[in-house]
C-alpha cells in the first residue's frame, strides 16, 4: 500500500467516525425524545387515572347521598301509615318513631318501635326500607337479638318484627315470612300486610 492509499484509507477512516459520531448522537437525541415522550404520556395517563378516581369517589358520594335521600323520604312516607296501621291491627297504644339506643359499643337503632301494654305485652320493632332484600331480613334478626340487652326497659315484651318496604324482592319477601316477619309493602298508592301469603305464621322472639 502506496503512502498516498494509506493517507487516503486514514481519511476515510476519519469521515465514517464522523458520520457514525454523528448519527450515534441523532440515535441518542432520538431516544431522549422518546423517553421524553413516553414520560409525558405517563404522566398524562397518571393524571387521568387520578381525576377518574376523584370522580368515581364525588359520584359515589352523591349515589350514597341520593340513596339516603330516599331512604329519609321512605321513612317519611310510611310512617304515618304504619302507625295507623299498627294501631288498627294491633292496638298499638304507644308509637315511637326514630328510636336510638346505645350501651357502650353496642347500638341499635330502630325506624319506629310500637308497644301494647297490659295483658299481651308486645312490642313490634318496625325496620323501613327503600327495597326489600335479603339484608333487611338479617337486620331484622341482628336487631332482635340485642334489643332487649339495650332497651332494659322493654325486656319483658313478647318481640315481633315488621319489615316496611317500597317493593319487595320475591326471595326477600318469602325469606322474611318464612321468618315470621310482618311484611309491609306499597301497592296502588297504599300499603298492605303479606301475612296471608304462602301461610303466613307470625313468630314472637
Amino acid at each position: 500500500m502506496t503512502d498516498q492509499e494509506l493517507k487516503d484509507l486514514v481519511a476515510s477512516l476519519a469521515v465514517d467516525a464522523k458520520e457514525l459520531r454523528e448519527a450515534q448522537r441523532e440515535n441518542e437525541q432520538i431516544i431522549v425524545e422518546e423517553r421524553r415522550k413516553t414520560e409525558e404520556e405517563r404522566r398524562k395517563t397518571e393524571e387521568e387515572r387520578r381525576k377518574t378516581e376523584r370522580m368515581l369517589r364525588e359520584l359515589g358520594k352523591q349515589i350514597g347521598g341520593l340513596g339516603n335521600k330516599f331512604g329519609s323520604f321512605t321513612e317519611g312516607l310510611a310512617l304515618p301509615s304504619v302507625e295507623k296501621l299498627l294501631f288498627k291491627r294491633f292496638g298499638v297504644e304507644d308509637f315511637m318513631p326514630n328510636r336510638r339506643k346505645r350501651v357502650g359499643t353496642e347500638t341499635v337503632e330502630l325506624d319506629a318501635l310500637g308497644v301494647v301494654n297490659g295483658t299481651r305485652n308486645e312490642g313490634y320493632i318496625v325496620e323501613i326500607k327503600s327495597h326489600l332484600r335479603s339484608e333487611a331480613v338479617k337486620q331484622m334478626f341482628s336487631i332482635l337479638g340485642r334489643f332487649r340487652g339495650l332497651f332494659t326497659e322493654y325486656a319483658h315484651l313478647q318481640l315481633y318484627g315488621i319489615i316496611v318496604a317500597a317493593d319487595a324482592n320475591v326471595e326477600a319477601l318469602r325469606e322474611a315470612l318464612e321468618a315470621g316477619f310482618y311484611v309491609i309493602t306499597f301497592e296502588d298508592n297504599l300499603m298492605r300486610f303479606h301475612d296471608k301469603d304462602a301461610d303466613f305464621v307470625p313468630k314472637a322472639y
